[in-house]
């Protein structure tokens, strides 16, 4: 990457919000009709508030760090035992989360598509495209991200066709009455929400004109929009029972969906949703790859993502169907939530200790 090109603030937006914006988008009307019963999907947006805190941490660590790596942050406060651990789970988890929704998606193309396809070679054709992606390095890639935003976004208006459907009978006047499983439930909906705390690997790519925190903000305001649209046509067009006994709700408001061109939208829309699938792969993968060259930095780097790709890849192959799958990917995630929103604050703290240790050390001389 020429050293004057720099990630600008459209970029950061439209990469936090493809990043986010995944295939629990198809699962995410059940999940909050199970945490927060009826009228779930005004939770959306306290889960959307947490969020903006983590967001918010994640703002100061840039500027209180001045736009520095956090891993000049972390090496220079921090002794190596203690650091190649953390390296280690960032590199096995952020490669994980990264291949276990690219498993997931083939899975489902296989169950809603081609039915007689080996998932795992999708998968591995997957694995392919993303090396070459992540090869290419960070700001072509936000290139790219800005070409699959044009691609993707249009799809937020079929919403617009199954209108006649909707009924605010369905909503009834309770709010948050009748949850099932507000801890599980809302964790999982919460994971609908992660990729954000991928631009902390950001921090020396982009541009220092003022505007990063706005950008991360208005990228996830942008995929909030989404999910609570998205949840408020699904309990408007199911009762809530429905809603909690249907595994992907949103396809099957797709498979509603008619117009005068196209027959099976739910395929269309599928087909669309690789390019989101693509994007939350690579940067996952990438912010692993960051990681690993910490650890190795004198080791070529298309190396070190051919070998990372294998790597998760081979993991990937383990679980053979979908309940496996959100089986493992539950295990690498539910710790990640909270490790995501406890970095900033480490790093934080990191940053304080520095800089008392400067003004000590300025005293004295």
């Amino acid at each position: 990457m020429p050293m004057n090109e720099k990630i600008h603030f459209t970029q950061i937006a439209v990469i936090v919000y493809l990043i986010q914006s995944g295939i629990i988008l198809f699962a995410l009307p059940r999940l909050v009709a199970e945490a927060f019963g009826t009228n779930g999907w005004l939770g959306i947006f306290g889960l959307s508030g947490i969020v903006l805190v983590n967001i918010y941490l994640i703002h100061l660590v840039y500027k209180k760090g001045n736009g520095r790596s956090i891993f000049l942050i972390l090496e220079q406060n921090l002794p190596k035992f203690l650091l190649y651990p953390l390296y280690l789970y960032l590199i096995v988890t952020l490669g994980l989360l990264g291949i276990l929704v690219a498993k997931n998606y083939s899975l489902l193309i296989q169950l809603t598509m081609f039915v007689d396809v080996n998932p795992n070679l999708l998968l591995f054709y997957f694995v392919i495209v993303s090396i070459f992606f992540v090869s290419k390095g960070i700001y072509n890639m936000g290139k790219i991200a800005i070409v699959f935003f044009f691609f993707t976004i249009w799809t937020i208006f079929l919403l617009l066709i199954v209108a006649p459907e909707f009924s605010f009978t369905r909503l009834t006047p309770f709010l948050f009455q009748n949850p099932l499983d507000p801890m599980k439930s809302g964790l999982e909906s919460y994971t609908a929400f992660l990729g954000f705390e991928i631009v902390l690997f950001l921090f020396p790519y982009v541009q220092k004109d003022g505007n990063f925190g706005k950008a991360i903000v208005i990228g996830h305001l942008f995929t909030t929009f989404i999910y609570a649209a998205v949840c408020f046509i699904a309990m408007g067009f199911f009762s809530l029972e429905q809603l909690r006994n249907i595994l992907y709700p949103t396809q099957v408001i797709l498979k509603h969906m008619e117009t005068p061109l196209i027959e099976r939208i739910e395929n269309l829309v599928f087909g669309v949703f690789l390019l989101k699938i693509m994007v939350t792969v690579v940067f996952y993968h990438w912010a692993a790859l960051e990681v690993t060259k910490q650890i190795f930095p004198k080791t070529k780097e298309l190396k070190l993502i051919i070998g990372l790709f294998m790597g998760t890849f081979l993991v990937a192959l383990i679980p053979t169907i979908q309940r496996e799958v959100n089986e493992l990917f539950s295990m690498v995630v539910t710790p990640y939530v909270f490790f995501a929103f406890f970095f900033p604050i480490l790093l934080l703290f990191l940053l304080w200790v520095e800089g008392k240790r400067a003004r000590r050390e300025k005293d004295i001389a």
